[in-house]
């Protein structure tokens, strides 16, 4: 079919037309394009926060019902907070869709945050106008479709804050210039967390929540894996505050930085050389390259452990609970308490009433969680990975190993034999021989930071309660959870000590030499160790009406983050509790640590003055 001569020329006018008009509005929507660009730079930091604000009232929503008791006034608060956040989420979505230049890849990537918006605008109109009865229509089984949803966004949120905080992590790693002070501001921030959760209503049964002196007590114990009590936790606490304890327990067990990058590592795979090297010294790695690695053991090695101990807890329980659940819940906390060597208990006198005092599935459960948490995950792993050469049938293990496995041995054997013999007629007399061989071994080896009992710490006598201070103070081994001075410490002191007086001028182990800056740093931290006890014990004295043994007890059993103590912890002022705080802190992180975060450091001098001798007697 031939067209008329006068249609082909409207045709041909008409594609000139359009060609020029595609020409002039790209040009024009380029410029819109360049536009939203700049604005889009300009803005981001405040969407980020607009993001980071919806996060906290999504945080707020989630926690009213949880720490307070629902009247009518919070009711309608959390009401007006969820319509808040329905918002919220809709402006965030559309602003940011706005001001991408390229929305339909923005759209491909966030379809479900769009679905959720198209939901959240009319579920935001039902809620305003009631009369539409949308979600009613769709959900007809659902109790509250509107409750439905709303958790389910309130969910999501959550989920997207976390992502965000792990995807933000190895930038913050990056940044960090002084690992040290990193790890003490880590530990700051999730003891903060801590108090503020456990000051709400909810977490304890009277629906009080605890002061603020109490709560910042209990976070910093949980968290520095002390186990010393304000308030009884078996008791006072409700089953949402038992759980904050636990989760404060296991972070601070392990270190929060070290498990949330290994949940960012699970989600992405890989670090950067600069994350590795912040991350080196906080899981106890010398070598940048096996920090991932590393890391990966700590995290498998802690759960693998803690869910053995928690299925021996769960078969030797002697109690009886009311309920499956709290039978489990019981297993779990102390598998976490142990294995961390926290201390803390659900039951009131710790593990010392008559049931589980002389349970031996539950001594020996505890007792090898304990030692396993205070050995240290390098000396663990070492045990386990150890290849036997071909030519020699010995397995050839570190001096570190070595010096952690015989030193921790000749410690508990020598404790075990201390308070058996000292305490034998007096707080074992009640006793048959065997149980007093179980109980003097469990607290010759929970005294070493691990802070469970099973006899009345208070009646033992004051030259048992000596031993258990020596103990207390020398503690676990490096790279652990344990606190004290570490084994290694001692053994080095020691050692040096022996090779001093028979005339040596350097120091032998397991036919090894111990270069003499370890003998300086072994010195050093038992001096500042021994310099804090000494102060925050005077000052305890000045503040509190008890005896001296027990505030020098108590000023230990903090400082090595044991968690014993001879019941004076709910007595102390608040002045007391502060001091015992400090103690806590700074024994988990360490004060050569702490110190060293906060010192102006000097580069090493290149040259060398000469040598003098001084008199030293």
């Amino acid at each position: 079919m031939k067209l008329p001569n006068n249609w082909k020329q409207e045709w041909i006018a008409f594609l000139r037309w359009w060609r020029t008009f595609r020409k002039r509005a790209s040009l024009y929507f380029h410029h819109i394009q360049d536009d939203l660009y700049e604005i889009d730079k300009v803005a981001h930091p405040y969407l980020r926060a607009f993001t980071a604000l919806l996060s906290l009232l999504v945080i707020v929503s989630v926690l009213i019902p949880i720490g307070f008791e629902l009247t009518p006034e919070l009711i309608s608060l959390n009401h007006q907070i969820e319509i808040g956040i329905l918002v919220g989420f809709i402006l965030n979505f559309i602003l940011r869709l706005v001001l991408n230049t390229d929305r339909l890849g923005y759209l491909k990537k966030r379809w479900f945050e769009g679905l959720f918006s198209i939901i959240s605008i009319a579920l935001l109109v039902d809620i305003l106008f009631s009369f539409i009865g949308f979600f009613d229509l769709f959900l007809p089984d659902t109790q509250n479709p509107t409750a439905f949803f709303l958790s389910f966004l309130k969910g999501y949120l959550l989920f997207i804050v976390f992502i965000k905080f792990l995807q933000f992590l190895p930038e913050l790693l990056d940044r960090q210039k002084n690992t040290a002070r990193f790890l003490v501001y880590s530990f700051l921030s999730l003891i903060a967390g801590g108090t503020f959760l456990l000051m709400l209503p909810g977490a304890t049964m009277d629906g009080q929540g605890l002061f603020f002196i109490d709560a910042l007590f209990t976070s910093t114990s949980a968290v520095c894996v002390t186990g010393l009590i304000v308030v009884d936790t078996a008791t006072h606490f409700t089953l949402f505050g038992e759980l904050v304890i636990l989760a404060l327990i296991q972070l601070g067990g392990i270190g929060i930085i070290t498990f949330a990058t290994f949940l960012f590592m699970f989600i992405s795979g890989s670090l950067g050389v600069g994350q590795m090297n912040t991350l080196k010294d906080m899981v106890g790695e010398k070598n940048t390259n096996l920090v991932t690695s590393t890391l990966q053991k700590v995290i498998g090695l802690t759960f693998f452990v803690e869910a053995i101990g928690a299925i021996g807890y769960y078969f030797s329980w002697q109690v009886d609970f009311p309920t499956h659940g709290q039978r489990i819940l019981f297993s779990i906390f102390h598998a976490v308490s142990a294995f961390c060597n926290a201390g803390f208990s659900l039951f009131t006198n710790s593990l010392s009433d008559g049931v589980n005092a002389t349970n031996l599935g539950i001594n020996i459960t505890t007792m090898i969680l304990i030692v396993i948490g205070g050995l240290g995950f390098t000396v663990i792993w070492e045990m386990i990975h150890t290849r036997t050469e071909r030519t020699r049938w010995r397995k050839r293990l570190s001096i570190h190993t070595q010096t952690v496995l015989t030193t921790t041995v000749i410690l508990i054997s020598a404790g075990t034999g201390f308070i058996l013999i000292m305490e034998w007629n007096q707080t074992l007399a009640q006793y048959t021989w065997g149980n007093k061989f179980l109980v003097s071994l469990f607290q010759s080896i929970t005294t070493r930071t691990a802070g469970f009992n099973t006899i009345d710490t208070g009646a033992i006598g004051v030259s048992a309660t000596l031993v258990m201070i020596i103990l207390m103070f020398i503690g676990g081994s490096p790279a652990s959870t344990a606190g004290g001075i570490k084994t290694t410490t001692f053994a080095v002191l020691m050692r040096s000590l022996a090779m001093t007086i028979r005339g040596y001028d350097r120091m032998e182990l397991f036919k090894r030499t111990v270069p003499n800056r370890i003998i300086f740093r072994a010195m050093t931290v038992i001096l500042l160790a021994a310099s804090c006890i000494s102060v925050s014990t005077i000052l305890l004295s000045l503040v509190e009406d008890h005896g001296f043994m027990d505030l020098l007890f108590e000023e230990v059993s903090a400082f090595a983050t044991v968690g014993l103590s001879r019941g004076i912890t709910a007595d102390l002022t608040s002045w007391g509790k502060f001091i015992i705080v400090v103690s806590m802190f700074l024994g988990r992180v360490g004060i050569l640590t702490f110190m060293v975060a906060f010192a102006n450091r000097m580069d090493t001098h290149e040259y060398k003055y000469p040598e003098e001798t001084i008199m030293v007697s």
